[in-house]
């Protein structure tokens, strides 16, 4: 059944006015929201200028922005084109402020605010705070660097004027963001220039406190990153830096700052960086590193691609050297530092390492010999150089693998001399200058030209100048080694074979005594007299002197086994001692002193007696 005509009427009426009535209340609604929204933009405008103005960091800095528009449901704010710039005349003066800063932002974003709280009261109680890419400027112009006013005990007394303005007692935030920041850092107390692009800061659960002359922040995580870094030093050790993507991520941080002491504590921390690039103070050398990861959860440092060389010609280095110096640079693959003690690092100021492994090193010396050498100056072991380091160090090894090392010098007589050694390795144990009875070891092996096998022990002191070698080479043609022999010697071997080479001995700071089997075969020399006197020459050959070709002689007598000396020269270092040692081996061996002469004999007495029976 069909309703009735003025049923129908009835029901459009009713739709109708609820449309109206709809309508109207939107209107009014929308008009209210703008209403509000605007005067609320006005006043929290106001009270956010308020709530700084009635800070004490307004005396000598002044906040401006042009807009500021506020989302009321979700309770964000926007704040666009911000300025934070010291004042030209500060509003109080406080003597101890030395330095400055200024920030300029695009935008700056209020998360979570709660409105009504800081209109009635001007305090700002928010959950997060981002500043997007703001352009901050930082002058520092002391040691001590003081950019704001802190609390201090006259400010907490009592009697102090009503109406003057606050310190900041606390603060709480749960998040704060700093988006594609850029630095540019003026130290003029210490002649410095840092530029910073891409700088971004995270804080999570922010809480800061001040009391009297403290500062104290807790973090619950930190993550920095910076794009790229670049620096100027007129004093110090460094001259200019550079670097990219670096990045920091702490956990569970605790600061505690007072005016000149800093503490501070974490539970995690890992950094990394890429493409370091550092000048050293009088800019002749160079440090590059291509990456490096940090952990302090692994307890692990990784370095790549790290290199160390000069930014002179060899020639522009020699002009610069009165004595005989030696010039050294080197490129390493891969360095892995394992078991890292970072907290006695951090807080004690101590190296404590368990291993460092190095891969691929190419290593290389220049040493000019036509200089004279220093007589003032009197190199020092291995073992007391260490002693010497200043900073705790404790280190339980170190092993290199893939090593290549290049040693050239220039002779008296102006020749050139080379030597190479391939395929190395090595590894050092023990190295600390803490108390210790044991020793430092150093076990070196390689080719020397690619041909000979050598491997070398050392035993280092701590307590006294004084170490141990043991040395082996093994098989190779003589032949092979003749350009390296040419360099040293007056001499050229034909042909021969090496079938090994033993010595061992203690080399005290003046002296190195010891012993070695020399052991060889279809020994031939080409003997050429030199006009000037020899250096460093592996055998003193006499003119028409007679060498054996053979050691053992023959094949029923025993082998030639020397005892040696050698004197070191004090103004060189602890491998001279090494070199003089070996020299001085092969020597006696070709050309026997009467001590080891009588010795032979006694043994070859032996060998006739073991022979009869």
């Amino acid at each position: 059944m069909e309703a009735k005509p003025e049923i129908k009427k009835k029901r459009h009426l009713v739709r109708k006015i609820l449309f109206w009535v709809m309508a109207i209340a939107f209107l009014t609604i929308s008009g209210l929201t703008i209403y509000v929204s605007r005067n609320l933009n006005k006043l929290v405008s106001e009270a956010l200028l308020k709530g700084f103005n009635s800070n004490v960091i307004s005396d000598v800095y002044e906040l401006k922005f042009e807009k500021l528009r506020i989302n009321i449901f979700a309770g964000n704010i926007k704040i666009s084109n911000v300025e934070l710039k010291p004042r030209p005349i500060p509003l109080h003066h406080y003597p101890y402020i030395n330095s400055s800063f200024s920030l300029k932002t695009r935008r700056i974003t209020l998360d979570e605010v709660q409105l009504m709280t800081m209109v009635k009261t001007g305090k700002l109680e928010l959950k997060r705070i981002i500043i997007d890419e703001p352009a901050i400027d930082v002058t520092l112009n002391a040691e001590k660097s003081i950019l704001l006013p802190f609390k201090d005990t006259l400010a907490a007394k009592s009697n102090a004027p009503k109406d003057s303005k606050k310190f900041v007692n606390s603060f709480i935030l749960n998040q704060f963001e700093l988006v594609n920041a850029s630095f540019h850092i003026i130290n003029t107390f210490k002649e410095r220039e840092f530029k910073i692009q891409k700088l971004n800061i995270s804080l999570n659960e922010l809480n800061l406190s001040q009391q009297p002359g403290q500062d104290m922040y807790s973090f619950k995580n930190v993550e920095f990153s910076v794009g790229e870094l670049a620096g100027k030093m007129n004093k110090g050790g460094l001259r200019s830096f550079k670097l990219q993507d670096f990045k920091l991520n702490v956990t569970a941080l605790k600061i505690n700052k007072s005016i000149d002491t800093l503490i501070f504590t974490y539970s995690d921390f890992g950094t990394g960086l890429k493409n370091l690039n550092v000048n050293t103070g009088d800019s002749i050398f160079n440090i590059s590193l291509k990456s490096m990861a940090l952990s302090y959860a692994k307890k692990s440092i990784s370095l790549a691609g790290f290199a160390f060389k000069p930014n002179l010609s060899q020639a522009e280095m020699l002009k610069r050297e009165k004595y005989q110096k030696a010039q050294f640079s080197f490129a390493v693959s891969s360095i892995n530092l394992m078991n890292v003690n970072f907290d006695t690092l951090i807080y004690s100021r101590k190296v404590f390492v368990d291993e460092i492994k190095i891969d691929k090193a190419d290593v290389s010396f220049f040493k000019d010999k036509t200089k004279p050498l220093d007589r003032r100056k009197f190199p020092v072991y291995l073992g007391q150089k260490i002693s010497a380091i200043p900073l705790p160090i404790n280190i339980k090894s170190i092993k290199a693998s893939g090593v290549s090392f290049v040693n050239v010098e220039r002779k008296e007589d102006g020749k050139p001399a080379k030597v190479q050694i391939q395929r190395g390795s090595l590894e050092a144990k023990n190295i600390t200058n803490l108390p210790s009875k044991d020793l430092l070891t150093l076990s070196l092996s390689g080719f020397v030209e690619n041909k000979a096998p050598i491997n070398l022990v050392t035993a280092f002191s701590y307590q006294k100048p004084q170490f141990t070698i043991n040395c082996k080479v093994g098989r190779f043609n003589l032949t092979d080694l003749n350009q390296l022999l040419a360099a040293y010697t007056p001499a050229k071997i034909k042909k021969g074979t090496v079938d090994e080479i033993t010595f061992s001995g203690v080399v005290n700071r003046t002296t190195a005594k010891g012993t070695m089997k020399f052991l060889y075969h279809d020994l031939d020399v080409d003997l050429k007299i030199a006009e000037k006197k020899w250096q460093n020459d592996v055998v003193a050959f006499a003119a028409n002197t007679y060498l054996n070709t053979n050691n053992p002689p023959s094949a029923g007598l025993p082998p030639k086994i020397v005892h040696y000396e050698a004197v070191r020269d004090l103004n060189k270092g602890g491998f001279n001692p090494v070199i003089r040692s070996f020299l001085s081996g092969m020597k006696e061996t070709m050309i026997m002193s009467k001590e080891n002469k009588k010795a032979y004999k006694e043994e070859k007495k032996k060998w006739k007696l073991k022979a009869k029976q």
